[in-house]
């Protein structure tokens, strides 16, 4: 849990979430329910993962999806160490969460990425489609 309060509390990673409030305070009073919500709920409407180097042994990023009762579909999350990003570990990730949505009988994933954030390339190039855009951001979303 600790590296996930370092990941998303470090400035130039959450750089791409400038438009929502850029980092994310993770308080360590919050992780038992954190952990709670997203491993223990025996719905199955969350995934989480951990990136890893196994060469160095260590952890550069995290993926994810979730249900949006709002929006009725999963939102996933890709987030990469801005020092780790370039080698491969966003696009790993995001083929990995793919196949866990797939394995999971889950229809599609779908993203919002912020209009000015270079990964919507990463998104595409692993078979996501535009399906919406505006001046803010860019829904995509993959069928599986």
């Amino acid at each position: 849990m600790d590296f996930r309060r370092r990941l998303i509390g470090d400035e130039k990673t959450m750089a791409y979430n400038h438009a929502y409030g850029g980092t994310i305070s993770f308080p360590e009073e919050c992780w038992n329910g954190w952990y709670q919500r997203w491993f223990s709920d025996p719905s199955g409407k969350r995934f989480y993962r951990y990136l890893k180097d196994t060469v160095r042994d260590q952890f550069v990023g995290e993926v994810s999806y979730h249900f949006d009762e709002a929006r009725d579909y999963y939102i996933c999350d890709v987030i990469v160490l801005a020092y780790e990003r370039g080698n491969g570990f966003g696009r790993q990730g995001l083929l990995l969460l793919c196949d866990a949505a797939r394995a999971n009988g889950r229809p599609c994933l779908y993203d919002d990425i912020a209009i000015d954030n270079p990964s919507v390339e990463l998104f595409l190039s692993c078979g996501f489609e535009e399906v919406y855009r505006n001046q803010e951001y860019i829904l995509v979303r993959k069928s599986l």
